[in-house]
């Protein structure tokens, strides 16, 4: 018997296998027939492909094929279908969601059509015993007499409903009291046949029902109406409850009286345990598209209608009660993207491929929404055409915002990179312009006419290197001493500047908070972005107007945090901001979009550079700060610059001291830049100071020129040179020669000076352009820096 049974096992648990691979089976050949029609790059049709199979052989076989079918779908869906990017490690949330959705719904969703099977078993067959007790309830009724009590009941009704499993078929006398008892009674309410004749209806009612009256309703209803049924919970004799169907049909006699009842009792557990957990599933799911911020939708391609969720329709615009057509849905979508959107849904409804398209929307109250929406066709079984497309949408507003303003600022930094190259190869021209028209200059006597002439010359260069110190501003290429500042004093200081400037008709307004920190930044800098932002304003208001200069403390966190500035802002924290608005004519999105490149100006020719805008930019980017603009066409301009806030305690803005008178020299000095304009110059000018001069094209030169003299007292270098670089130069030179001091110059603060930290360490730097007092004065302070260290001390 043992191997009989173990046999019978053996092949049950075969059965199960066979049916679990033939169900995953027929989802491969089911998935590779849609592959030619149906676009199965979202991985979420894949996994539906498996858990429709699993779900078939749920209804025909039963439960744990189906849990077999899952565990096999799951596992050739994942290394059969899904692409390699989504193997493990996992980068991709898209895989991963859909296979967590499969594996929390299918389960239920397979018992739920496992125990739809078993109950449809459990009801045909309680139909044919229901059948049964009918007939022979009328045989009770002809023969009403002797035969009612309860022995000869019993006896007459004993049925196969003894054996039937989940459910109790049982007789009632016209009072309610039980009147007959089987096998079923025992095994569903735990009642043996003694004890349980001499109960009544009432005692399988909970404690409360049977407060309630319950029992005799149900009982006068089978009564008046010949039958009466419910769902509800029952008791067995344990005390447990079970959720019960329970139906009452009344017996008579031949005078047509009621002479006693026929119940009907199935155990609906299973079917409450799947509802149950089919219920949390769909909280989980609709959990999982509230965390998500999905909305659902289902469009009925016969009614042309377009059912939404709560969700959908806020996303849409949609008032909850308003209903929606395809003429509806396509009214709302931004003009630019109707188009576009249009084709793709007749793309998915004719030639049933998934939806998925980005389009904007437009809200009652004009503002645009970005949406994202992903939708799959479904077919009528009976005539195989597309009957309804059923997707999910989303918000993406804030991704979009966040594209754009990371491609600005992309564009920005592309450009900023271009503009530093320019300056750095200007500066080299500018220094020898400016150098050689001061040659030019002296020596021309004072009425000799030709000096107006070198003067104009030295002071377009003068402009022209004002201009590119803005481009080192805009690139962050500019050299800057930062230190703690006070922006409000600076501020103050202004004051008295910007007032004349500004005109008798603007109003100049300083709204300054008293109980801000202080930032870490250049004070020349802060000036100049200042100045920059309120001459901006002035001339945004050509017939006068207001200017406010505020500045304020605040905390900058995520939830605060502007869309457009989410990728701009470089940490989260307190941060000072200074912002100058204006009441002037203001901007449109397309020119607010442009200011900070530089060059863009809307002025006419003539009255701008367009480069005041974008050296503010890059001035306190190169601070560690970020800045932003809000206008709008007839309501002003207001532009905001935030720098990162540290605590009370700035120090004094120096004033810059008067130029000192240059003594001369005799020592050896060794030029080194790859620019040979800039190489006549210094080579000039130092050479008419006195001091004995070697030049040097590149860093290898240099060192070979050191080679061959026995002392050499300075060397000035520039930073940027092709091979080997000037701060390379210096750390060679070190390890060589430590007796030699060095003067770095550059066109710009570029890697080399901040990666080497020249300036950090108070290397001595000379910024390009320089005019030849600059040089000969920096000459001469590197060289009597020195002479002051190596003095005995007295």
């Amino acid at each position: 018997m043992e191997a009989t049974y173990a046999g019978v096992s053996s092949a049950e648990g075969a059965s199960e296998i066979g049916a679990a691979l033939l169900g995953v089976a027929c989802a491969i050949v089911l998935r590779a027939a849609l592959e030619p029609v149906v676009d199965l790059s979202h991985t979420a049709i894949t996994f539906f492909v498996f858990l429709s199979a699993a779900v078939v052989v749920a209804a025909v076989v039963g439960f744990s094929p189906a849990l077999l079918t899952l565990v096999f779908g799951a596992l050739a869906a994942w290394f059969l279908f899904v692409p390699p990017r989504y193997t493990f490690p996992v980068s991709d949330l898209t895989a991963v969601s859909s296979l967590g959705i499969y594996l929390l719904s299918g389960p239920g969703i397979a018992y739920l059509a496992s125990s739809y099977r078993a109950v449809t078993i459990n009801a045909a067959t309680a139909r044919e015993m229901t059948a049964r007790v009918e007939r022979l309830e009328r045989e009770l009724a002809e023969r009403a007499g002797a035969e009612t009590t309860p022995a000869s009941i019993e006896e007459r009704f004993r049925t196969p409903a003894d054996e039937m499993k989940g459910a109790a078929i049982y007789l009632l006398d016209d009072r309610g009291h039980n009147a007959t008892w089987n096998k079923g009674v025992r095994r569903l309410l735990g009642y043996e046949k003694a004890e349980f004749l001499q109960r009544t209806v009432s005692d399988v009612f909970p404690p409360e029902d049977r407060a309630a009256g319950v029992p005799e309703r149900e009982l006068a209803v089978a009564r008046e109406q010949g039958r009466a049924s419910s769902e509800r919970w029952l008791v067995r004799k344990d005390g447990s409850r079970f959720w019960a169907s329970a139906s009452l049909a009344s017996v008579h006699g031949r005078n047509n009286q009621v002479v006693g009842y026929a119940c009907t009792l199935r155990d609906l557990t299973g079917l409450k345990q799947v509802e149950e957990e089919l219920r949390r599933h769909r909280e989980a799911l609709a959990l999982a598209h509230e965390a998500a911020g999905l909305g659902a939708w289902q469009f009925d391609v016969a009614a042309a209608e377009l059912r939404c969720d709560n969700r959908a329709r806020t996303l849409l615009g949609i008032s909850t009660d308003a209903p929606v057509s395809y003429g509806a849905w396509a009214a709302m979508l931004h003009p630019d993207d109707r188009a576009s959107a249009e084709e793709l849904w007749h793309t998915a409804l004719h030639e049933r491929q998934p939806f998925s398209a980005e389009y904007r929307v437009v809200w009652p109250d004009g503002s645009i929404r970005w949406l994202a929406a992903l939708g799959r066709a479904t077919s009528s079984a009976r005539t195989g055409d597309v009957d309804r497309i059923t997707g999910v949408v989303l918000d993406i507003t804030e991704r979009k915002h966040s594209e754009e303003r990371l491609q600005e600022v992309l564009r920005l930094e592309a450009v900023g990179r271009l503009a530093g190259g320019i300056a750095h190869d200007l500066n080299n021209m500018l220094a020898a312009i400016l150098g050689f028209s001061d040659f030019l200059a002296q020596s021309l006597s004072p009425d000799d006419h030709r000096r107006g002439d070198v003067e104009q010359i030295a002071q377009a260069a003068n402009r022209s290197a004002s201009l590119t110190r803005q481009l080192l501003a805009f690139a962050r290429r500019e050299l800057i001493q930062p230190r703690r500042l006070d922006v409000n004093k600076i501020v103050r200081r202004a004051e008295a500047m910007l007032r004349p400037v500004l005109g008798p008709n603007v109003e100049l307004v300083l709204q300054l908070a008293d109980d801000i920190g202080v930032v870490f930044a250049d004070a020349g800098q802060v000036e100049q972005i200042l100045m920059n932002l309120v001459l901006n304003a002035r001339d945004a208001m050509p017939q006068g107007g207001r200017l406010t200069v505020e500045t304020m403390s605040l905390v900058l966190g995520r939830a605060n945090v502007p869309p457009q500035l989410a990728g701009e802002v470089p940490a989260m924290g307190r941060y000072l901001m200074l912002s100058v608005s204006d009441t002037g004519h203001g901007m449109d999105p397309h020119t607010l979009a442009h200011i900070w490149e530089p060059f863009f100006t809307t002025k006419p020719v003539g009255q701008g550079t367009g480069l005041g805008l974008s050296a503010v930019y890059g001035a306190v980017k190169q601070s560690g700060g970020f800045v932003w603009a809000e206008s709008e066409p007839g309501r002003g301009t207001v532009i905001g610059v935030y720098w990162p806030e540290l605590p009370a305690g700035a120090e004094p803005v120096v004033e810059e001291p008067a130029e000192p008178v240059v003594e001369r020299g005799s020592e050896t000095i060794i030029i080194v830049d790859d620019e040979p304009l800039v190489r006549a110059l210094a080579l000039r000018t130092l050479g008419t100071a006195g001091y004995r001069c070697r030049e040097a094209g590149d860093a290898d030169e240099a060192l070979r020129v050191v080679s061959e003299e026995e002392r050499v007292d300075l060397i000035v270098t520039d930073v940027v040179m092709p091979g080997l670089s000037g701060g390379a130069l210096g750390e060679r030179l070190a390890a060589l020669r430590p007796d030699i001091q060095l003067l770095y110059t550059s066109g710009f603060a570029g890697d080399d000076v901040i990666r080497r930290g020249l300036m950090a360490h108070g290397l001595p730097f000379l910024q390009k352009p320089f005019t030849p007092g600059d040089l000969a004065r920096a000459v001469r302070e590197v060289l009597d820096a020195r002479s002051r260290l190596s003095a005995p001390s007295v």
